[in-house]
C-alpha cells in the first residue's frame, strides 16, 4: 500500500505478479526443491519484463502519485515479494510434512498472527487511534471497509484451500492471471496510459506466467495418467 505512493498501480501489479520467482527460489534455497529448465526460463522472462516495465513511466502517471519514486516503490514491493515467498514456500513445506493439516486451520493461524503484529503496530504508531476517528466521523467508508474485510476473508478461504490442494506455485499463477485484468482495467477505468515498451512487458510476463502454468497442466495431467494405469 505505501508503494502505490511512489509507483503506479500497474507497476505495483505488475510488480507483485513476480511473486513466482521468490516462491521458486526460496523453495530451492530453504526446501531443496528442483523446478525444470522451462520454469526457470518462465521466471526470467517475467523478471525481464518487470525490469522493462520500470524503465521508462507515462508523465500522466507520475503527475498523479503522491511521492514518485520508482526506486523506493520498487524496493517496497520487492520486501514484501520475498517475505511472500518465504511465507508460500513454507506453507508448502506444512502441507507435505502433515498431509491431514487442514487449510481452515493455517488459515486461522496466518491470521491470528497477522492481527497481533498489525495490532502492537497501530497502537505503537498512533495509526490505530487515527483510524478510529476516521471512521468515526465517515461512517459510510466503515461499511466499506467492513465489506472489504469480508470479500477478503471469503478470498483467503480459495486461496488455502488452492494451496492445500494444488501447491503454492499454482495458486501464485491463478493470482497473477487475475492481475493482468487488474492491469487493464486500471488503463481503461482510471486512465493510466502504459507506454509501447511497457505493453511488451506487460506481455513477456504474462507469456512466461501462461507457459508456466500450461506446462505445469500437462505435467499434472501425465502424472494422473500414469497414477490411472498402474491401478
Amino acid at each position: 500500500l505505501i508503494a502505490l505512493k511512489n509507483i503506479s498501480y500497474p507497476a505495483q501489479v505488475l510488480a507483485k505478479s513476480c511473486k513466482m520467482v521468490p516462491v521458486m527460489v526460496m523453495g530451492t534455497l530453504l526446501h531443496g526443491k528442483r523446478y525444470s529448465a522451462l520454469e526457470y526460463l518462465c521466471m526470467t522472462m517475467i523478471g525481464v519484463g518487470v525490469s522493462l516495465f520500470a524503465r521508462k513511466s507515462s508523465s500522466k502517471v507520475t503527475a498523479k502519485l503522491a511521492s514518485p519514486n520508482a526506486p523506493l516503490g520498487y524496493f517496497l514491493c520487492f520486501v514484501n515479494l520475498t517475505f511472500d515467498g518465504y511465507t508460500n514456500a513454507y506453507q508448502d513445506e506444512i502441507n507435505r510434512n502433515y498431509p491431514d493439516n487442514n487449510p481452515i486451520h493455517m488459515m486461522c493461524w496466518m491470521n491470528f498472527w497477522c492481527a497481533l503484529f498489525y495490532g502492537v503496530y497501530l497502537a505503537v504508531s498512533g495509526i490505530g487511534r487515527e483510524l478510529l476517528l476516521f471512521c468515526a466521523q465517515h461512517t459510510a467508508a466503515t461499511w466499506d471497509i467492513a465489506l472489504f474485510c469480508l470479500c477478503g476473508a471469503i478470498g483467503q478461504l480459495f486461496i488455502f484451500f488452492t494451496i492445500k490442494q494444488f501447491g503454492s506455485i499454482l495458486n501464485t499463477l491463478i493470482c497473477t492471471t487475475r492481475k493482468f485484468f487488474n492491469i487493464l482495467g486500471s488503463v481503461v477505468l482510471n486512465a493510466n496510459p502504459l507506454l509501447p515498451q511497457q505493453w511488451w512487458a506487460v506481455g513477456l510476463v504474462f507469456t512466461g506466467l501462461l507457459t508456466s502454468s500450461v506446462a505445469k497442466s500437462g505435467k499434472g495431467h501425465h502424472s494422473s495418467s500414469k497414477a490411472a494405469k498402474k491401478q
